[in-house]
């Protein structure tokens, strides 16, 4: 009888930036057919690009039976991420998981993972965007308890540079607070 290991979150190596890279790229691909060539590709590029962002952020795997099977990405100051958050936030980006793992309960975990990460440092709030069509993303939000913060949505042409005239994705800002003592810090952002 074969035991199955239990999944565990790990920080990642930068020997393993490839095969992040990879699986963020194979989990987005379904999003192919959804978003224009002109946002698709420079999206994929930008979020699969974790050397670009390893200096700043604590880049996290999961591993189940041996296998990376998700990733996520955490900032310790989401202010880093240059997605227009406040200092004093953490945040959480690039939260993908292989198709094959899909649908096991694995992006919560790693969601879990960050909502730790800014426990432990004493953060806040943990603030995130995402798009308005990854309905499951959004449903996995809001069961943690984040809440929509539309004053922080943006636009994909604002993230990754190109022509808003050609088209525009927006981004819409979820944020996830932590502490009551700053209720009402929170309460602006």
């Amino acid at each position: 009888m074969q035991i199955a290991s239990k999944p565990r979150v790990r920080l990642a190596s930068r020997q393993e930036l490839d095969e992040i890279g990879g699986l963020v790229s194979d989990a987005f691909a379904s999003l192919r057919p959804v978003l224009a060539p002109h946002i698709f590709e420079p999206y994929v590029n930008d979020a699969r690009d974790i050397a670009g962002r390893w200096a700043k952020a604590s880049v996290a795997v999961l591993e189940a039976e041996g296998q990376l099977v998700g990733t996520v990405t955490y900032y310790a100051d989401a202010a880093f991420d240059r997605m227009g958050w406040p200092p004093g936030l953490a945040g959480l980006r690039t939260l993908a998981v292989a198709p094959s793992a899909q649908g096991r309960g694995y992006g919560r975990v790693l969601c879990e993972w960050c909502v730790l990460q800014a426990r432990l440092q004493g953060s806040s709030g943990l603030a995130l965007h995402t798009a308005s069509f990854m309905t499951s993303a959004c449903k996995l939000y809001e069961s943690l308890g984040f809440e929509r913060r539309p004053a922080h949505d943006l636009f994909a042409s604002d993230v990754i540079g190109f022509d808003p005239a050609l088209g525009d994705q927006q981004i819409i800002a979820y944020l996830l607070p932590l502490k009551q003592s700053r209720a009402a810090t929170i309460d602006n952002v």
